[in-house]
């Protein structure tokens, strides 16, 4: 966050998108690679059947990717709420099932798949040109890869879960990168074909999942993750609540998976089929660039509409929702303007077989006629999740690929064959768009209808009393100093007893509220402002942050008071005569407080300050869109260490009493 700006509530839109969008995009591109490199690699043999066997196994594969967003995206927000209910036997229960319900599901499919293959392939409209190739990829990726696969896609789901975003990332990472570099050794140098790509990936996500065991045991001393089989459970809360929130994750990817199942089934049955379906699949890859690239943009943003919404800044949602249309508008434009004039040429870049690239620049022509009506709708579909209507989002995801699409098929292969399916996507991102602008549109109409209301809503309470807040460094002496100038005021100050009181009114456990109610869990603002969510795009600390804002409110109204931290110099700035301090000093002096007041810990002292600190700035800039610690945004900002803690608490008395 730069200097003087509030990502959340007056940082100028254009900066605040780029800050929450450009992370989400560099990720999603990290993810196109990693999905294009089989394709692009098996491509260079130049034989259209192994392509096209990809196209038949895709579908197939991703139900991998299915079982893991079911499991590993519910028991994400089991564990989430339940940490917010200092339930850790609960979320020891959801991580502990996620993972071994998950991998027993995929051990099932597995054997399923070694026993019934060839039904299975001959369905999915593999032939005799493409049955060796398509059995090959499948045992390795799926049959003797799947649990691997699947582990690792969990266990990033479960580390994300406890705010560790940046492990998560490293170990998706770490998959992409290996799959790129042992594609091309397995396929060329082990001359291999489609099994060496199969082979890299298998190993690819294996080693994905070690790195994700290694981080779980250098944290098991310090979180509620466990893997360990007698924490496995059954129980309702745990099984039927990680599953109801992972399906619409999962049914998603799932109607994904069917759909180019069945356009690729309906081009193999036509003349030249293994060559329509070579060609469908190098478009099908190339459009993952503009799908992955516009959800970038689209979930970037989520953070910033719902947090906005939920503030009921109305103007502020439709400043940001503007921008991020008219960016995807010009991304859309400009991709399918590239594709229209370089069909050949891209479509060259994954096989070089002159038939399969004449038909697929024909067919890349039809489809980048989607990538408009496509990308806006994934920018329709995220408003309606970061604003918790998620039975909206998937409604519109279910009639996208469950119904237009499919209806498309059947009526435009039987009147214009070939041809007609290779328009099946763009006429289905178009009608889909035009659904999704209309329900936006009666969305906005709402949330005008809402704005009188909620204004009134809104309106703090102006208080006479005169508060002094503090907010302080960590091992500063802030809370020293708040104690201190309250007895000498005769006034109340209130820094752990804000604890008890919050915990009240939030019905979150007195433990959580103590370690998570002035530091985030992560110091990264957009991990924070993106973990740890349920289906609403709520969050435990979203939660805490209203009884806190509450709790405060209520104690300014009812009397005069020092309040040390929890944001209360900002959720008390327009309704009471605040005088707001920020006490700091430096690392020496600090850290050799922290031992003397906490004693000695295995981490440095210093290192202690500084990750206290950050997460502590995380909070606050997350909650109130301000630079934690900078001098303006204080009226007395004092140094301890060099004027002492005795000279600290009465400049403040003075000062307020001079105020009165």
């Amino acid at each position: 966050m730069t200097k003087n700006n509030e990502l959340f509530t007056t940082m100028p839109v254009g900066k605040a998108v780029a800050k929450l969008a450009v992370p989400t995009v560099v990720s999603q591109i990290i993810v196109i690679l990693y999905s294009l490199a089989d394709t692009f690699f098996i491509g260079q043999i130049g034989d259209p059947n192994q392509i096209a066997a990809l196209s038949i196994t895709f579908p197939i594969y991703t139900l991998l990717t299915a079982v893991a967003n079911l499991f590993g995206i519910g028991a994400n927000s089991i564990i989430a709420r339940s940490l917010g209910q200092n339930d850790k036997e609960t979320a020891q229960k959801a991580s502990s099932f996620s993972f071994w319900a998950s991998i027993a599901v995929t051990a099932v499919l597995s054997v399923l798949l070694a026993v019934f293959m060839e039904p299975v392939l001959l369905f999915f409209g593999a032939d005799e040109f493409t049955f060796g190739f398509t059995r090959d990829y499948l045992f390795w990726v799926f049959v003797l890869g799947g649990i691997p696969t699947v582990a690792g896609l969990v266990l990033g789901h479960l580390v994300r879960s406890v705010g560790k975003t940046k492990e998560a990332g490293i170990g998706l990472t770490i998959g992409g990168v290996m799959n790129i570099i042992l594609d091309p050794v397995f396929i060329f140098v082990f001359d291999m074909d489609v099994a060496g790509a199969a082979v890299a990936t298998m190993l690819s996500n294996t080693i994905s999942m070690v790195y994700f065991l290694v981080v779980l045991a250098k944290m098991r001393k310090t979180t509620v993750l466990t893997l360990a089989p007698s924490r496995f459970s059954m129980e309702k809360k745990v099984s039927w609540g990680t599953l109801s929130v992972g399906f619409p994750a999962a049914i998603s990817v799932l109607l994904v998976s069917v759909s180019i199942s069945l356009l690729n089934g309906l081009l193999l049955n036509h003349e030249g089929g293994n060559i329509l379906s070579a060609a469908y699949g190098v478009t099908s890859k190339c459009g993952t660039i503009a799908l992955h690239i516009s959800t970038g943009i689209a979930q970037g943003v989520m953070p910033l509409i719902g947090y906005s919404y939920g503030a009921r800044d109305h103007k502020r949602v439709h400043e940001v929702c503007s921008l991020s249309f008219r960016i995807l508008l010009v991304f859309s434009v400009l991709f399918l303007a590239i594709v229209q004039l370089f069909p050949g040429t891209i479509v060259r870049m994954f096989i070089d077989h002159e038939e399969t690239i004449a038909v697929g620049s024909v067919f890349m022509r039809c489809w980048s006629w989607c990538v408009i009506g496509m990308s806006l709708f994934n920018m329709y579909n995220s408003i309606f999740q970061a604003v918790g209507r998620w039975k909206t989002s998937l409604l519109l995801a279910v009639l996208r690929l469950g119904v237009i699409f499919s209806v498309l098929c059947i009526v435009l292969d039987k009147l214009f064959g070939v041809s007609g399916l290779m328009w099946v996507q763009a006429i289905t991102d178009t009608l889909s768009c035009l659904i999704a602008f209309m329900l936006y549109q009666h969305f906005r109409k709402t949330v005008s209808a809402e704005l009188p209301a909620s204004a009134g809503q809104e309106m703090a309470p102006v208080t006479s009393n005169r508060i002094i807040t503090i907010s302080r460094e960590f091992g500063s002496g802030g809370r020293t100093i708040g104690k201190e100038v309250a007895s000498l005021l005769n006034i109340p100050c209130y820094d752990s007893e804000l604890i008890e009181k919050i915990a009240e009114e939030s019905g979150l456990s007195r433990e959580y509220i103590e370690k998570y109610g002035e530091y985030a869990a992560s110091d990264s603002l957009y991990s924070n402002a993106v973990s740890g969510r349920d289906r609403d795009w709520q969050s435990v600390s979203d939660k805490m942050w209203r009884a806190q804002k509450k709790v405060i409110l209520e104690l300014a109204e009812k009397e005069a008071c020092v309040i040390v931290g929890r944001c209360a110099d900002y959720i008390l700035k327009d309704c009471a005569d605040c005088l707001t301090v920020f006490i700091h000093s430096s690392d020496e002096q600090r850290a050799e407080r922290i031992v003397s007041v906490y004693g000695q810990r295995e981490e440095s002292p210093v290192q202690r300050l500084h990750d206290k600190d950050q997460k502590r700035k995380a909070y606050y800039e997350l909650y109130t869109g301000i630079q934690w610690g900078q001098a303006e945004n204080y009226e007395l900002c004092l140094d301890s260490g060099k004027i002492g803690i005795e000279k600290c608490t009465s400049m403040i008395a003075d000062l307020y009493r001079r105020r009165a």
